[in-house]
């Protein structure tokens, strides 16, 4: 079960709330018991980051529904196992926000016109450290996604998370490459930060900034960068004696909204940097109430795009083909993302069928919030 704690908080009903531990006990329960879950994704609270909540005048920002007088680090672990369940802290590393646009930009360019419109927040790390913002080529920035060609960006990473995983007792980090942010114009748009422009250079004699270069060394390159911070933050983790989870969208690039990055899951897999691979995530659409993400921008140039399917094969297929047969020789276990399409269960018997597959993973918001979806209306 991927749980958004905040989601349920801010416009769950009931014990769809998850306000209390007693609800939040119960609804595990009934994970277990109706869906046969035997794991949990439950998404660290965006207050626990340190950072700037804004809203345009008049306008509430939604986190004022979600506070809570007791710790998930403290308490969600503990009832997890009494239920059952597998307990993860689901994290991000390409999601730390952005600031509240004008309003004339926002009128045409917003997140989402139900409940990301006029509301915004930011990390502070993000927003002492902009230099450390993925860049175009002349200086515009993809606020919420930092380079991890920084190893100060990284370093940061790790602290973050491993200080809450020895604030709790949660059985390891389910790392999500989901982003929020703001689509790039074309795939290959960002991606031209200082570390990086210095990287290439050293590599291919090249600077990035102003002469021609191998695109798909490059991309490699951004690649290697997210690896190696997979690398740092498992022996991190390792030393805590805690698990390591990756979810990604299927395929070998990150793709929609980052670009053409690569995602090379195989060396994750066989390095045994990861405990299992979570694939089909999607960053285009809330898997809470499936609103579209920043539906007015959607890029181009995209090598594979899982949104429209471009260079990819059907799912079924690429778990035959692609994941099975590097998985088989590893421990590690693949799970499929569901959370984003209507419930079928032919389709879910036969992805669960499929060789290799330990699991799908569902939206609790959506299984415990239905009159919530029904209405389709998150205004706050």
């Amino acid at each position: 079960m991927s749980v958004c704690w905040s989601d349920h908080l801010a416009f769950g009903e009931g014990d769809g709330r998850l306000a209390t531990p007693e609800a939040v006990a119960r609804r595990m329960r009934v994970w277990h018991d109706q869906l046969e879950a035997g794991a949990l994704l439950w998404r660290v609270f965006r207050g626990r980051i340190p950072g700037v909540f804004s809203a345009a005048p008049g306008r509430a920002h939604p986190s004022q529904a979600t506070r809570v007088a007791w710790s998930e680090l403290e308490v969600v672990p503990p009832l997890a196992r009494q239920a059952g369940l597998e307990p993860l802290l689901y994290v991000s590393v390409f999601d730390e926000g952005w600031p509240l646009a004008p309003p004339d930009v926002r009128e045409h360019s917003h997140h989402n016109a139900m409940h990301g419109k006029d509301v915004a927040w930011q990390s502070a790390f993000s927003l002492a450290h902009p230099e450390f913002t993925e860049c175009d080529r002349d200086g515009a920035r993809q606020w919420g996604v930092l380079s991890l060609a920084y190893p100060e960006v990284r370093a940061h990473f790790v602290h973050r998370f491993t200080e809450w995983m020895r604030a709790s007792d949660f059985a390891g980090l389910f790392l999500c490459l989901r982003s929020q942010s703001k689509p790039a114009d074309h795939a290959d748009q960002f991606g031209f930060s200082q570390a990086v422009r210095a990287d290439v250079l050293a590599r291919q004699g090249r600077d990035i900034h102003r002469e021609p270069f191998d695109v798909q060394a490059w991309r490699d390159l951004r690649g290697e960068h997210l690896t190696d911070f997979l690398r740092e933050l498992r022996t991190a983790l390792d030393a805590l004696g805690r698990s390591l989870w990756l979810g990604t969208p299927r395929g070998d690039v990150i793709g929609p909204p980052l670009g053409n990055t690569t995602l090379d899951w195989r060396t994750c897999a066989r390095e045994r940097l990861i405990d299992a691979l979570v694939v089909n995530q999607n960053s285009s659409q809330c898997p809470s109430m499936w609103h579209q993400l920043w539906p007015m921008h959607r890029g181009t140039g995209y090598v594979q795009n899982y949104l429209t399917g471009e260079g990819l094969p059907p799912l079924e297929d690429q778990v035959l083909t692609d994941y099975d047969p590097v998985l088989r020789d590893t421990p590690v276990r693949l799970f499929i993302a569901r959370q984003w399409d209507a419930r079928a269960k032919d389709t879910e018997r036969r992805l669960g069928a499929q060789p290799g597959v330990s699991g799908l993973v569902f939206s609790s918001f959506r299984h415990d919030n239905p009159a919530a979806v029904a209405r389709n209306d998150w205004r706050f």
